[in-house]
């Protein structure tokens, strides 16, 4: 059974960083008791995300109101509709080398920085669909060494299939018109790499060249159709929306301090869902 949205605030000035129910019973109106977990911080929890919904989440076929083409909030399983608002506290750019969907290996190697691979070495044989013999991704110490950020790595026997390393911009992120669902993070790939950077980050840019940081501006997401190899899908599309609250300003700069600390749970998921790259080259959400 889906759960409730939760209601967009109007003009949010504080910004909790816990996430609370928006169905809080009376008795607890006004509490501030905090989880209570002994001995746990935020540094021990993966952070939920919000995804872009594809026909083929696993969300869509779970839940009543997840339909494609909606922002979904991993965390409390709930939409927050076909546009969102959402103010950065902190990024970093980083790949992972994932084994393909039908291999069942999920994440062999990671680079948290974008430079340096954890294992720094090792091969990894796998079995790609309709590619008969198996393929093997060899790891060096760094990104760039390895080459597997390259076009035609993925199958290496095919010069234009994609990278076999996925490419994510991730974020923390607060959202102002959801106040009390705390810090999230917003990551793309694939497909989205491309708004990134030619939508999102040059916007960044240009503020910070005038000395405005990211952490005072509010972006808009949007979900628009495109067309792929192998079907329509949903993309992002970024716009500016202004600025960020003093309130929101200071907690999205007190969340940039402790983003070292805190991990997304759902990087694996995005990272391959609906977009696991073709034998031929290509992604099933479009070029990226």
């Amino acid at each position: 059974m889906a759960k409730n949205a939760v209601t967009r605030a109007a003009e949010p000035e504080n910004l909790p960083v816990a996430a609370a129910s928006s169905n809080i019973p009376a008795y607890l109106q006004g509490a501030a008791q905090g989880s209570q977990l002994s001995g746990v911080d935020q540094s021990d929890v993966a952070l939920p995300s919000i995804r872009l919904l594809q026909a083929v989440s696993e969300a869509v076929s779970t839940f009543d109101d997840a339909t494609p083409g909606v922002f979904w909030h991993t965390g409390f399983d709930m939409p927050l509709g076909r546009s969102v608002d959402f103010i950065i506290c902190a990024n970093r750019k980083k790949y992972l080398l994932m084994a393909p969907l039908t291999d069942g290996r999920g994440v062999l190697a990671r680079a948290e920085d974008g430079v340096n691979w954890a294992p720094s070495e090792g091969s990894f044989e796998v079995k790609l669909k309709n590619v008969k013999k198996p393929v093997v991704w060899n790891l060096r110490p760094t990104v760039e060494e390895s080459g597997l950020a390259q076009f035609g790595t993925f199958n290496p026997d095919d010069p234009d299939s994609p990278p076999a390393a996925v490419l994510m911009y991730e974020h923390l992120v607060i959202l102002p018109d959801f106040p009390d669902l705390g810090p999230t993070f917003f990551t793309f790939a694939r497909s989205q790499v491309k708004k990134v950077r030619r939508e999102l980050y040059p916007k960044i840019m240009l503020h910070g060249n005038a000395g405005r940081p990211m952490q005072a501006l509010r972006f808009r997401a949007e979900a628009v159709e495109e067309q792929g190899q192998e079907g329509s899908y949903f993309n992002v599309k970024f716009t500016s929306a202004g600025w960020a609250s003093e309130g929101e300003f200071k907690q999205a700069v007190d969340l940039q301090k402790r983003f070292g600390g805190l991990k997304s749970r759902d990087e694996a998921d995005i990272a391959g869902e609906g977009a696991e790259p073709s034998s031929t080259g290509g992604s099933t959400s479009g070029e990226y």
